[in-house]
């Protein structure tokens, strides 16, 4: 007897064939793509995930002033570095370099485990999360110290031994404040650059143009490639990749002129202060392109201090001092401008027709503005003036007046017209945009309106307003060049290893300040006065060398603390080469004994000028 099969179980089992014969079929098909047709690109891949680079700094590129010398550069450096997953033996290998060295182990192992500002625990940990390292160990060593390390090095497996470039400024402390600082990457400012190719042990700008151009300054690394296997140990190593050096930057700046304001600030400084410590700072500036010539801060401070490794006490010396050597204030440090301000005030109110150029106005000493009395600091006024004396000899009896007629809005049109309340756009770090007071701001900060009144500080450059050294030299140079504000800049242009140009720094137009041709005209003929009989800076006048000028006291603590000074500068009067603001903070004294010294001194030096007034 015969038994049939249920009925559809030949159809079950021709249909899971089917599936079966699919499954195969795909299988097939995507091993055949992943061995013959990807296989290439696969092998590819898998080969490089198996290679490391265990990368080597390129030297940065070279700092040049405006004629072509040399300002920074690179010299040569044995250091010594450890590539922690090649390491057998951690404890014998730092004892003997350390021995080899005459260091004390114990700085080698804070240097391994207080990496890139990342604690670990252990060297398996360092292992873990930094393998191929390298960790520096040791920098700058002398030649004795670099030829014992060779010597011992096919005995500690995964110490790297290398000739490395240093940052190297041969102008020591001079143009300190321009050219900043170069420091080890730290693990926050690694985490925010590594999409654009830094590497770990990258040493990077921190300061000045070092880091505003950092990624023109540091070159393509090189470094020695190696292959791994799949625990991440090394087995083999590959061929050394070569680095490209940075780019190099010409700047705007004259070397010699530089030399001698900088000599100029710090002298006048010490001459004055006494037994103070005081600060300062300059710029210069080509009134017809906005290039900086020159710009100094004081105190400075040496950028080799940070070149190789800068230790802790030194570090936290230059960070609790009181006079901040490392702040730069002739872009960061805003202060009132005193008379300086007078250039912008008067331009504004002959352009807006709120004084005419010949009209006679009269000058008691005192205006009352607005139910406000304010007094000028010379008693009695200059009586009956026009606007060319009164603004040499910086009267404020005659501004009070040209700002009461002004208001507050439109001489605000014109200070911000002239740039302040907002940065220049200058190509380094750390510019402050100062502070045009608004009555927003008066209500927020001293929880009261603006006045009136108010407008007659501001119009002698008093009260809430604010602007640095940069922001002057501005001003003048716009004054100078019949109205035009440059944007700023200290780079000229760029040219990479092999000198080809790489990037031209046009002069830049951030404004064109709507005053008169005529008023200009008048501030400049006011200013070229001002060492006259009857000009703030009378006495300083340079044989050969007439110059126009304008000096600045600012009161501090309501008038209880030293004065803050400035002065003003140009010259050649006639056809000016160059703009100069001058700034000395809490001084004492007023512009013209102070801060109009240290214009003076740069340029008798500068236009080879006899030095006695």
């Amino acid at each position: 007897m015969s038994v049939q099969a249920p009925k559809g179980t030949s159809a079950r089992a021709i249909a899971f064939a089917a599936v079966v014969a699919i499954i195969v079929v795909t299988l097939i098909g995507r091993l055949v793509e992943v061995q013959i047709v990807q296989g290439e690109e696969f092998h590819r891949l898998a080969t490089l995930n198996q290679i490391r680079l265990i990368s080597v700094p390129a030297p940065r590129g070279i700092v040049f002033d405006r004629a072509g010398r040399v300002l920074v550069r690179n010299r040569p450096s044995f250091v010594v570095g450890l590539i922690p997953s090649e390491v057998t033996d951690a404890h014998r290998e730092l004892s003997t370099i350390a021995a080899s060295l005459d260091a004390p182990e114990s700085k080698l192992w804070q240097r391994i485990l207080h990496h890139r500002g990342v604690n670990y625990r252990t060297f398996a940990e360092v292992q873990a999360y930094e393998p191929y390292g390298p960790v520096l160990l040791a920098s700058d060593l002398s030649v004795a110290q670099a030829a014992r390390i060779a010597e011992l090095q096919n005995d500690l497996p995964g110490v790297d031994l290398e000739a490395q470039a240093v940052r190297e400024y041969p102008m020591k402390a001079l143009g300190s404040h321009i050219f900043g600082f170069v420091g080890q990457i730290a693990e926050s400012e690694y985490r925010a650059l590594r999409a654009q190719g830094y590497s770990p042990n990258d040493v990077i700008g921190k300061d000045g143009l070092e880091a505003q151009y950092d990624r023109y300054l540091r070159g393509t690394p090189g470094g020695q490639q190696i292959e791994v296997d799949a625990s991440g140990q090394v087995f083999r190593h590959l061929a050394r990749r070569p680095y490209m050096q940075g780019d190099s930057l010409r700047l705007t700046i004259d070397w010699r002129l530089q030399t001698i304001a900088e000599h100029a600030l710090a002298n006048e400084l010490r001459s004055w202060g006494g037994g103070r410590r005081l600060a300062g700072a300059l710029v210069i500036e080509d009134p017809w392109n906005g290039g900086i010539l020159a710009l100094a801060s004081y105190p400075n401070f040496d950028p080799n201090d940070f070149a190789v490794s800068i230790s802790p006490r030194r570090f936290s010396r230059y960070i609790s001092d009181a006079s901040r050597p490392l702040y730069n204030r002739a872009i960061g440090a805003a202060t009132p401008t005193g008379s300086t301000f007078k250039m912008v005030t008067g331009s504004a109110a002959l352009t807006e027709h709120a004084v005419g150029l010949h009209e006679v106005v009269y000058d008691s000493g005192a205006w009352n503005c607005g139910g406000a009395l304010f007094q000028d600091i010379a008693a009695g006024g200059l009586g009956s003036t026009t606007f060319i004396p009164a603004l040499a000899a910086s009267s404020d009896g005659y501004f009070y007046q040209l700002s009461w007629r002004l208001g507050n809005a439109r001489l605000r049109k014109y200070a911000l017209a002239y740039g302040l309340n907002q940065r220049a756009g200058i190509d380094l770090p750390g510019e402050y945009e100062g502070n045009w007071p608004t009555d927003a701001w008066s209500r927020k900060v001293f929880g009261v309106p603006m006045e009136p009144s108010d407008v007659c500080s501001l119009g002698i450059g008093q009260g809430a307003m604010q602007a640095t050294p940069l922001q002057m030299a501005d001003i003048v140079s716009t004054v100078i060049n019949g109205g035009t504000l440059y944007r700023p800049h200290v780079v000229n242009e760029i040219r990479d290893a092999s000198g080809r140009l790489v990037r031209r720094v046009e002069p830049v137009v951030n404004n064109q300040v709507p005053v008169s041709k005529d008023s200009l005209s008048a501030v400049r003929a006011g200013m070229a006065k001002v060492t006259d009989p009857g000009g703030t800076a009378y006495g300083l006048a340079i044989d050969g060398l007439p110059f126009g000028g304008k000096t600045g006291t600012v009161e501090t603590d309501n008038g209880r603390g030293p004065n803050t000074t400035w002065f003003i500068a140009y010259a050649p009067a006639a056809h000016p080469k160059l703009a100069m603001a001058v700034f000395v903070e809490r001084s004492g004294g007023y512009g013209a004994q102070v801060a109009a010294p240290i214009a003076r001194e740069i340029l008798v030096e500068y236009f080879h000028k006899k030095g006695a007034p």
